[in-house]
């Protein structure tokens, strides 16, 4: 989506003299006297999302019972990343492997798929004697491994891992390679649901990015994701969500939230039709700047539609001239409310 255009700024300063009641009516500012004020549209997870342009995604995780993927900025040299480029392939593997020389255990490769959209690595480390620790003759097998789906006509790719719990495979297990290969199955598949789908899309399932998307046709176990903006100055957004498998874990989470805040003053608020409470405290360092976080209070056990839902970040005003009708307050109350559920996003999640 093209960023947005001064129209949309002046709905944006309407909706938060509704919501706000901010002392400025429609005829005190004229819609040609409004700066140049852009915003971009993210994909973020199950969610859409209007931003500063200057914002840009820092860093996004996902994770479910079978694999993890993340996106940071080229400029991070790391192994479970995007790449893109005529040599993406080679970087993924040269940095694998780097990964595997840095282990302080006996390594070798035992798995190899270099062909196909799908590659595969996974190299077996001897847990048993690490250095400076009392040997373990017992201690489990243990498989790392990592994927590379890649996407030839974009020259883009995103490294996937699997979960570590499933390379581990009892000692005493007599069929212990059987066992993760079987594993090792199950993490393939899931790992092919990650696909490359530039924004605006209409995927069912959660974007890492506004190029890479999970599209889960059957929705996992459980997830959780993570993504955070940040404008390189004082001004930041993240949004967290995932599922909780039982209900002293939601209450915990729930309790870890709101008592930390219980201090601050709080007010009800809707984004993306769930219902929660929204925390707003003043800066650290600037009196122009504002912190904020949004919990949402409707979670269910084992809910994909309501599972646990997080928002926070801080505003600096300073940052943005052109805000300055505004206070940071309003500005955050205008960024929540831009925050939607994508279309078809919840299309899996049977629960």
């Amino acid at each position: 989506m093209s960023p947005i255009t001064r129209s949309a700024l002046t709905g944006l300063l309407l909706l938060i003299q509704t919501t706000q009641g901010l002392a400025m009516s429609k005829m005190e500012m004229r819609e040609d006297e409004l700066p140049v004020f852009e915003f971009t549209e993210h994909c973020a997870g199950r969610y859409q999302l209007e931003l500063p342009a200057d914002m840009k995604l820092i860093d996004s995780g996902y994770n479910d019972e079978l694999i993890l993927a993340s996106v940071y900025p080229p400029d991070e040299v790391r192994h479970d990343t995007a790449y893109r480029g005529e040599y993406r392939v080679d970087e993924w593997r040269s940095r694998v492997e780097e990964v595997r020389n840095k282990e302080v255990v006996e390594t070798h490769y035992v798995h190899s798929e270099p062909e196909g959209d799908l590659k595969t690595l996974v190299y077996y480390a001897d847990r048993r004697k690490i250095p400076g620790m009392r040997e373990k003759p017992d201690r489990s097998h243990k498989f790392e491994t990592h994927f590379l789906k890649d996407f030839p006509p974009a020259k883009a790719a995103i490294a996937i891992q699997g979960q570590g719990a499933l390379g581990n495979v009892s000692r005493d297990e007599a069929d212990y390679k059987a066992i993760y290969h079987e594993r090792l199955t199950q993490m393939q598949e899931r790992a092919n649901a990650l696909e490359y789908h530039p924004w605006p899309h209409n995927k069912p399932g959660v974007c890492l990015d506004r190029e890479f998307v999970v599209v889960n046709t059957v929705t996992p176990e459980r997830e959780g994701y993570a993504m955070e903006f940040f404008n390189g100055k004082r001004s930041r957004f993240v949004l967290m969500a995932g599922t909780y498998q039982s209900e002293a874990e939601l209450k915990e989470e729930k309790s870890r939230n709101t008592g930390m805040l219980s201090f601050l003053a709080s007010s009800k608020m809707t984004v993306a039709g769930r219902k929660g409470r929204l925390f707003i405290s003043d800066g650290k360092y600037s009196d122009t700047e504002r912190e904020f976080r949004w919990v949402a209070t409707d979670g269910k056990v084992n809910s994909f539609r309501h599972g646990h839902f997080e928002i926070e970040g801080s505003i600096e005003i300073k940052d943005y001239p052109e805000m300055a009708p505004m206070k940071g307050t309003d500005v955050i109350v205008g960024l929540l409310k831009s925050v939607q559920v994508r279309p078809y996003a919840m299309l899996d999640a049977k629960r």
